[in-house]
């Protein structure tokens, strides 16, 4: 595997800036983060298939029923210990290094995101944090994507985007990480005639609006919003999108109950964010969705697909590592539920319900992609 270069990629004025020691020791912390994930992690199936399900036959007769049987073998497997301390291990340092590199320039950095020209940008002060967000450092990012630790924060948007998600993917999302949106772009101008042209488009859980900036760069007539419940993230994003010359409004909502108006928006979109809510949060959502889309709009999210369509329980288990290893303790719930029935209990009908895999496309030069290897899953939903 080739190691990227983050600091030749995404820029833009609103990105934290790094000297010759920060960016060796990030670069370090992102090589092991790597090595951990593309040469260590293939030996659990070895270890599993060879010395633990043996045990677990001999004892009992039979192969685990489910990835749940798997956790309770792979927890007494010190190949598999030891991965799961140095990957929390990783994944945690690779924020503490950003964060000691962001808190160095953190009043620099507000004072720029403050003085954004011609910002759009509409914060809610009194918004409610749910507390799936609030209770917990999502990801092991110091502070979440809500928290502020001084006035008019950015730091969980410089953090965020500051070169993680495009070393631990490799490059996969494109040097901007925004593959995922235009996946959606893509699949849906292919296969949505009513929908090549939208007015109006949504991006709930935007975070910084990586997957939020491509919808305005392809359908520049149409309106665009990103909305999420962290200040500190959309203050950064609102500079980040001025910077690169695109024009889109960030909003702080909560997605379960917006201030739109009913049947307002053509297109509803997410990326990777509803396994970071709740069980009631979800259903809220898609529910709130139904509200907000006109007769023939679309919702689709990006998420990893159900447990149910996965027929090993170890490979369930791999896909779970997350909920209880890495402050993500909804994703195992997320991905046990039943999507087409909370879309049917959102007000949509069965037989317009989505449940996909798209190509995955890693954008290179403007307007050009590479088909990589893998999919997308993607749920969603018209609205009758």
């Amino acid at each position: 595997m080739t190691q990227v270069n983050w600091r030749d990629f995404g820029k833009h004025d609103a990105r934290a800036e790094t000297n010759h020691d920060e960016a060796a020791r990030f670069d370090y912390i992102v090589a092991f983060f790597n090595h951990l994930s593309w040469n260590v992690w293939p030996g659990h199936r070895s270890i599993y298939d060879n010395v633990a399900l043996p045990k677990f036959v001999k004892k009992n007769k039979r192969n685990p029923k489910d990835r749940h049987e798997v956790r309770k073998l792979m927890l007494k497997e010190s190949y598999f210990q030891y991965w799961s301390m140095m990957r929390v291990f990783a994944q945690a340092n690779t924020f503490e290094e950003r964060r000691i590199i962001v808190e160095q320039q953190l009043d620099e950095l507000v004072t720029k995101c403050a003085e954004t020209p011609e910002s759009s940008l509409e914060l809610n002060p009194d918004l409610e944090i749910p507390e799936y967000q609030s209770s917990l450092d999502i990801h092991w990012m110091p502070g979440g994507y809500t928290t502020e630790f001084v006035e008019n924060d950015v730091a969980g948007g410089a953090m965020y985007d500051m070169g993680g998600l495009y070393t631990s993917t490799n490059g996969m999302l494109g040097e901007y990480n925004d593959g995922a949106a235009y996946a959606i772009i893509d699949w849906v101008y292919n296969n949505f005639d009513r929908l090549t042209q939208p007015k109006r488009i949504l991006d709930v859980g935007c975070t910084v609006g990586h997957n939020t900036l491509p919808f305005k760069e392809f359908w520049p007539e149409a309106e665009v919003i990103g909305i999420d419940i962290g200040a500190p993230v959309l203050r950064y994003a609102d500079r980040r999108a001025k910077s690169l010359g695109i024009d889109v409004t960030f909003s702080q909502q909560n997605a379960e109950c917006t201030e739109f108006e009913d049947n307002s928006f053509d297109l509803i979109v997410s990326t990777m964010f509803l396994h970071e809510t709740s069980y009631k949060a979800v259903h809220n959502i898609i529910k709130e969705n139904h509200r907000l889309l006109r007769s023939g709009g679309l919702m689709l999210h990006v998420e990893q697909p159900p447990f149910s369509m996965m027929n090993d329980p170890f490979d369930q288990l791999m896909k779970d590592w997350d909920t209880h290893n890495n402050n993500e303790p909804f994703w195992g719930t997320m991905h046990d539920m039943d999507l087409s029935d909370v879309a049917m209990k959102g007000g949509f009908d069965k037989e317009h319900i989505i449940e996909a895999f798209i190509p995955l496309l890693t954008p290179t030069k403007k307007n050009k992609f590479n088909v990589g290897k893998g999919e997308w899953f993607v749920f969603g939903a018209i609205k009758s």
